[in-house]
């Protein structure tokens, strides 16, 4: 009496395991099924987790050892992103939401590896800085491909237009007191040079002296007008310099003009 009850206790446990191997076989076969599918597709992410599935122990031995070797083709060929955001400054984003093809990839950014599906996708970038959309084409079998956007425009250049003129005006300066300071030296040479000759006021000299005076005092002269005409191009400029942001070297120009009987700054261009 007690065999037999000890057997009506085993017999429908035994029928409850029988149904749960059952049912687990069929769940690993299933799995290879759709992961084999999915692997043809190229529809890698998918074939990875169902894979994963059937290469477990608890499947039977010939579907797990099938299931494991494509689970490492399919790894082997799966890509992965990465995906950083910078600002206009250039500086890294963290707090950025990431959708790929309307679906939630990341709601901030890590600099991990994501894997991805093959293929062109649209990414959306949503940050503190602004949005982004942006084409990518993820190929297969490449490992942390970058996918770098900048949110946000970049910061205001200073300009630096008016700033360089005023240089050139203040070098211009410099360069015409140098100028005035040669014919003053030059002048006074002149003047000694004269009165050494005993030059009378008709402009008469002692025979062998008039060359060299002429010569002195010519350079006087054009130390004195180039002086002059860039101390006060020099001042022009450092009083009405062009601003803006286009090139200073390119919407001005500026040139002295200086002969034995006179000089002048020739300036031109567009503001």
């Amino acid at each position: 009496m007690k065999t037999r009850l000890l057997l009506g206790l085993l017999l429908p446990a035994s029928l409850v395991a029988t149904a749960a191997f059952a049912d687990d076989k069929a769940a690993c076969v299933d799995a290879a099924t759709k992961g084999q599918r999915f692997k043809d597709t190229h529809k890698l992410v998918e074939a990875r987790d169902q894979l994963r599935i059937c290469a477990a122990a608890a499947c039977p031995a010939v579907v797990q050892t099938d299931c494991a070797n494509w689970l490492a083709e399919v790894e082997n060929a799966l890509p992965t992103v990465v995906v950083t955001a910078k600002n206009g400054a250039g500086a890294d984003l963290v707090d950025v939401k990431v959708t790929v093809d309307g679906q939630p990839l990341v709601s901030k950014l890590d600099g991990q590896a994501i894997p991805m599906n093959a293929g062109p996708h649209t990414f959306h970038f949503e940050g503190a800085d602004g949005t982004l959309d942006q084409q990518v084409v993820v190929t297969e079998g490449e490992k942390s491909q970058k996918v770098s956007i900048v949110l946000g425009a970049p910061p205001p250049v200073p300009d630096t237009g008016s700033n360089t003129w005023k240089t050139v005006g203040w070098v211009l300066g410099g360069v015409g007191i140098a100028g005035l300071g040669v014919g003053t030296v030059f002048g006074i040479i002149a003047m000694g040079d004269k009165n050494g000759a005993h030059c009378s006021s008709s402009g008469v000299c002692d025979p062998g002296t008039t060359g060299g005076i002429k010569s002195t005092a010519l350079v006087s002269d054009i130390g004195w007008i180039a002086g002059g005409v860039l101390l006060a191009g020099g001042a022009a400029l450092v009083l009405f310099a062009p601003g803006g942001s286009h090139d200073a070297t390119s919407g001005l120009r500026v040139a002295p003009v200086v002969t034995a009987s006179g000089g002048a700054m020739v300036m031109g261009g567009s503001f």
